[in-house]
């Protein structure tokens, strides 16, 4: 189980303090007695760590030095040109050679547009025109009184 930053910083402190693995063990079980101790080598490759990058925390994030070709400027313009030219695309189904998740990221990410899907309800008839114009003079009134209020 990972040490939370609290206690990788608790290690690294009390190891620079004592230079012993063993007090900082000791130090470790009274400051957390609900977790399990770590062990020497732990405490060691923590503090090394701690020489060598300059903090003992997760540094995962960013440094696998993989190149991102899925997003790359080429495939984002594939995409666009694509659906552009049909934006009936299917997400899953989308023709290029693309996963769903690739295609769902150059969309919403590089080319920040929301997909959506239409939804026709019902076809509008010669007598929904009425209703229609009362809705919109009643809120056409509505926002002048609003307007008015503020």
């Amino acid at each position: 189980m990972q040490r939370t930053k609290e206690q990788r910083i608790f290690i690294v402190v009390n190891f620079l303090d004592s230079n012993s693995i063993q007090h900082v063990l000791e130090l470790f079980q009274e400051r957390f007695p609900e977790r399990n101790f770590p062990s020497k080598v732990t405490i060691w490759k923590n503090f090394r760590k701690y020489k060598t990058e300059g903090t003992s925390l997760n540094l995962n994030k960013g440094r696998s030095d993989r190149k991102s070709t899925d997003r790359a400027p080429e495939n984002v313009e594939i995409v666009q040109q694509a659906l552009l030219a049909n934006p009936d695309i299917s997400l899953r189904k989308n023709g290029l050679g693309k996963s769903k998740s690739t295609f769902n990221r150059i969309v919403k990410l590089e080319l920040k547009w929301h997909p959506y899907k239409m939804h026709v309800r019902h076809k509008l008839l010669d007598t929904d025109l009425p209703r229609r114009l009362n809705f919109a003079q009643w809120f056409l009134q509505k926002k002048m009184i609003d307007s008015l209020k503020t």
